[in-house]
């Protein structure tokens, strides 16, 4: 398989293609679905979902591979869909900036090939350590977008639940950073939680509005796996309450808080992408006209086969 590959994240916006250049995550996030999802658990040589962020294998040769690739993966042979436009993910299903990046750099080599190349690139992270490679971005700036997930701004609970990613203050700085360097930036208010409210996501539109996002997406917590399970866990010492609230998190529950965040958000930002689950799984436990008013979001249950490989 090449390492840029097709994806099905243009259904999100996201992008047409998708690189990792590792399989595994050390920030090992309690609420992340990726270790549930096939690329993880194919890939991850036998790990569970309760042992993500314990692992990580760097994908040697990546670097050469790319290289290889891109002689004939032009930029006028990426993609272009009616929800993207020949993007490239970095990355979905491993954080490109986990923490050993800063030893293997294959990110940023990878980066750098891509780039050069001619490539448009999305940039995904719950790391600051881009902040290293700023000096590609801006180099590039008219090719990137670099965002961060920010689900709420309370640093204690992001320890809670995302032991050894960057604080979710520390990310937003991040974000001013590249803003001042005119690097363009998005944010993901996700996963949204269950045990917040309006008033929360109100405050993170605030937040993040001076860096001027030229996107500003949202999904609520999706269950995949035992993610649900391990959040309970991990939040009954500190936070309680919140461990409750999730032990009635039915599917359900999922699909009307889903409908409800993003029909108020799409009255908040006129940048604001809503992510409802393209499984459509919300469809059964949703009215008819709000189970529509979340499809419009969402491509062709058929989508066109890709006509161009990589």
């Amino acid at each position: 398989m090449k390492p840029i590959n097709p994806s099905e994240l243009w259904k999100k916006r996201l992008g047409d293609w998708v690189i990792n250049p590792y399989v595994g995550c050390e920030h090992g996030c309690f609420h992340c679905y990726c270790p549930a999802m096939p690329g993880v658990r194919f890939a991850n040589h036998g790990h569970t979902q309760k042992e993500w962020g314990t692992y990580l294998y760097p994908k040697h040769g990546i670097v050469e591979a790319v290289g290889g690739q891109l002689r004939s993966f032009t930029p006028d042979k990426a993609r272009r869909t009616a929800w993207g436009d020949g993007w490239v993910l970095v990355s979905f299903l491993t954080d490109c900036y986990t923490p050993s990046e800063a030893k293997f750099k294959l990110t940023r080599q990878c980066l750098q090939l891509i780039l050069e190349a001619g490539h448009k690139v999305r940039l995904q992270t719950r790391s600051v350590l881009v902040e290293r490679d700023f000096d590609v971005l801006k180099a590039h700036r008219g090719q990137v977008l670099l965002g961060t997930s920010l689900a709420h701004l309370d640093d204690d609970l992001a320890r809670c639940l995302e032991p050894r990613a960057a604080a979710p203050t520390r990310r937003l700085r991040m974000l001013e950073k590249a803003a001042s360097l005119d690097i363009p930036v998005y944010v993901a208010l996700a996963p949204f939680m269950p045990f917040h409210d309006h008033g929360l996501f109100e405050n993170l539109l605030e937040a993040v509005r001076p860096l001027e996002p030229k996107q500003v997406f949202c999904e609520v917590l999706n269950p995949k796996g035992d993610n649900i399970a391990m959040m309970r866990k991990a939040l009954s010492a500190s936070f309680p309450k919140y461990a409750d609230r999730l032990a009635h998190y039915t599917s359900e529950y999922w699909a009307k808080f889903t409908w409800r965040v993003l029909e108020h958000g799409l009255t908040r930002t006129k940048q604001f992408i809503p992510w409802p689950d393209t499984g459509r799984l919300w469809r059964p436990h949703l009215t008819p006209e709000r189970a529509d008013s979340l499809e419009r979001f969402l491509p062709p249950r058929e989508p066109a086969p890709l006509a161009i490989s990589p």
